[in-house]
């Protein structure tokens, strides 16, 4: 069949039961590798700029969604930014109860596209939309150059 056949007997659809392997390497990529080497080196959160409309995002992008342009200039995101979205998370990943409460969060700073889904250091009664957060670091030498370098953001 191709893109253009339509069937209607959802029973001609071709299926099987089974597993199928899957492996794959995903990379962050030069924008996140460079995110990540500042994140583990310098304890700095960066975003990119573009140099031809001024449009910002965290996480950086190479190029520019609306101009079309490369973007190689990075930028400092501001020392605060504030809670989009949170929710508290109260079971693991096979579903049993975890011993406390953990929140999560889109934090999102100002002048910036995108945002960062991270772990919110608070209690969960306090998860709402519009906390103003800052980014809270490993220390320098337990920092690998991942996501989990930042502890989390607290109030």
């Amino acid at each position: 069949m191709t893109f253009t056949d339509r069937t209607k007997d959802p029973r001609a659809l071709r299926h099987w039961y089974g597993d199928i392997e899957a492996d794959y390497v995903y990379t962050s990529g030069v924008a996140g590798e460079r995110f990540f080497r500042e994140l583990r080196d310098h304890g700095r959160l960066l975003g990119t700029r573009c140099g031809e409309c001024g449009k910002r995002w965290i996480p950086p992008k190479l190029f520019c969604e609306d101009c079309f342009r490369e973007v190689s200039e990075f930028v400092d995101l501001p020392a605060t930014g504030r809670v989009a979205a949170a929710c508290a998370v109260r079971v693991d990943i096979e579903r049993n109860p975890l011993p406390q409460a953990v929140v999560w969060g889109l934090v999102r700073f100002k002048g910036f596209e995108g945002g960062l889904v991270h772990r919110l250091l608070i209690a969960p009664e306090r998860g709402r939309a519009g906390l103003v957060v800052r980014p809270v670091l490993r220390d320098a030498a337990s920092r690998t150059g991942a996501i989990t370098d930042l502890e989390g953001f607290a109030p």
